[in-house]
């Protein structure tokens, strides 16, 4: 018979063995919690989370912590956050070839799950997190304990509501980069309040407070790809919050080139931009996986007595990310595409503000193209996500594939900067390239406080795509001029509208098979005609 004590050690080694397994049940990878406003103090909790595709699947629930009192004041509230259902998606870095793998001994990958739940939250300074475990080794920082941490705040003492900012869709959180390729990613979030958003890097957390431990990136010799006989230095560095990764810019001559750290974060539209420079060849290696993590913080502007406006800080969010470095073999990364903008031929960088009046169209259009000639590319941008009034067109996928951002700004948007972005990843196999352009536009002062608010109208064209002839009808009827440009944004023909207000076009019969864009004399009515090649 088991004495008493041995009993009760007994126990409690296996309530710990049962804690530990659910503790350590899942990888987790990257993840971050948002918020939206219901009214009357409650609010929707978000937390998204990415676990590692080999480890256990999400649990029913995990605990949301909220509380005033910074990191003290244990114990904190607790409200459980019960796994949404039908939000488990798998990732799709890989080519169309590979798939989707999600298992137990299948390619690496993640799994994406979501959290909700809701609480009422008096008017104060709140925190919000949710603490797990456990994290995978990885090679930029210590994983020490293995927890994982993440927060956002939110502070209703001066503010009647709030809703935090939300990443855009097409944001990277759980990505492969091309070793020793250069690579821009975007993080930008959107604020449904219109609030101002600042991006920066930040070290990730184990538990409130406590931030992790850096690990020390090792000091290499490697060879320079660029030039035969010619190697880089690779410095002893320990990683930071502004160095969070193996990424370096090459400078100096051969034979032996010096590296500087390079990993950029842009604080106004939180795009990033790194050129991996360490890779581990070995199977799954932890040195090849980083954990980067970004915090955007929202600020909302006071009237103040006078006319000034005062920057009150209302809300943050942090995101952890993780970054695979993979060998890409001869694959290149798409290059980035030059931008031009209302039918000029003259491209810019994409980085050069694009000047905009409210109520006035601007077209934009960019051409992908990568270095590996043979590939198909296809384009994606969030435009029409996070700029009001724009319209998105794309053609592809192809060798050559277009994307045209057609954009009347409303008159009552506030002048200021405004971004969206456009990527484009290739067909390489088994990991896909991928470049992340972000567009800044610069919204000047408003038309005529008089002047109509324009909306741009989508006019539907039969048949689509068409060969020798194409109609579409206006939105009111009367006869109008409507101009017909091509990809380049060069004008091919002159049209009437019928008083039906019916346009038809009949091409001539050496024009090329192609996207077209009709459009009415005041932007305000647009038409996409897509010819294909005659009968």
């Amino acid at each position: 018979m088991l004495k008493p004590l041995l009993i009760t050690r007994w126990i409690l080694l296996l309530i710990g063995l049962l804690g530990a397994s659910n503790l350590y049940a899942t990888h987790i990878q990257a993840g971050e919690i948002s918020y939206q406003s219901l009214g009357a103090n409650r609010y929707k909790v978000l937390f998204r989370v990415y676990r590692d595709c080999g480890g256990a699947m999400f649990p029913a629930s995990v605990d949301l912590e909220y509380r005033t009192t910074g990191c003290t004041g244990v114990p904190w509230p607790r409200a459980a956050m019960t796994l949404v259902p039908g939000s488990q998606r798998i990732g799709n870095n890989y080519c169309a070839t590979i798939g989707s793998p999600c298992g137990v001994g299948r390619p690496t990958n993640y799994e994406t799950g979501e959290f909700t739940t809701t609480v009422t939250l008096a008017p104060g300074q709140w925190t919000l997190s949710v603490f797990l475990n456990a994290r995978p080794d990885v090679g930029n920082i210590v994983t020490g304990t293995g927890n994982f941490y993440t927060e956002a705040t939110l502070d209703t003492r001066t503010v009647a509501t709030n809703s935090s900012p939300v990443f855009s869709s097409n944001s990277q959180v759980v990505s492969f980069v091309g070793w020793r390729l250069p690579t821009s990613f975007s993080e930008m979030a959107l604020d449904p309040d219109g609030d101002s958003l600042t991006y920066e890097l930040v070290a990730p957390l184990e538990s409130c407070g406590t931030a992790v431990q850096y690990a020390v990136a090792p000091q290499q010799l490697v060879p320079d790809p660029s030039a035969p006989g010619c190697f880089v230095n690779l410095p002893s560095l320990v990683y930071s919050p502004g160095f969070p990764m193996p990424s370096y810019g090459i400078t100096g001559a051969c034979p032996l080139r010096q590296a500087q750290p390079y990993f950029s974060l842009d604080p106004a539209s939180g795009s990033i931009a790194m050129v991996p420079a360490l890779y581990d060849p070995a199977v799954n290696s932890a040195l090849n996986k980083n954990v980067v993590a970004v915090k955007v913080s929202e600020y909302r502007y006071r009237q103040n007595p006078g006319g000034s406006r005062t920057a009150v800080l209302v809300g943050t969010l942090r995101r952890d990310m993780l970054f695979t470095v993979v060998d890409c073999g001869n694959n290149q990364n798409p290059l980035p595409s030059p931008v031009l903008v209302n039918g000029s031929s003259a491209p810019q960088a994409a980085t050069t503000p694009i000047a905009v009046v409210p109520g006035q169209l601007v077209t934009v259009r960019l051409a992908g193209a990568d270095p590996n000639a043979t590939q198909l590319l296809t384009m994606t941008s969030n435009v029409e996500q996070v700029l009001p009034n724009s319209e998105l067109t794309i053609t592809g996928p192809s060798a050559h594939p277009t994307a045209q951002i057609d954009w009347i700004p409303p008159l009552t948007l506030a002048p200021g900067l405004y971004y969206c972005t456009v990527t484009t990843t290739d067909d390489a196999c088994p990991i896909k390239g991928v470049q992340t352009q972000t567009l800044t536009f610069r919204v000047g002062n408003r038309a005529r406080a008089t002047a109509p608010a324009r909306q741009l109208t989508t006019l539907a064209a039969t048949p689509t795509p068409f060969q020798s002839q194409v109609r579409f009808t206006l939105s009111k009827p009367g006869v109008q001029t409507v101009l017909v440009f091509d990809h380049l944004g060069r004008q091919v023909a002159t049209l009437q509208s019928q008083p039906s207000g019916e346009v038809q076009w009949h091409p001539a019969a050496g024009q090329p098979a192609g996207l077209y864009l009709a459009r009415t004399a005041d932007g305000r009515q647009v038409a996409r005609l897509l010819r294909t090649a005659g009968e």
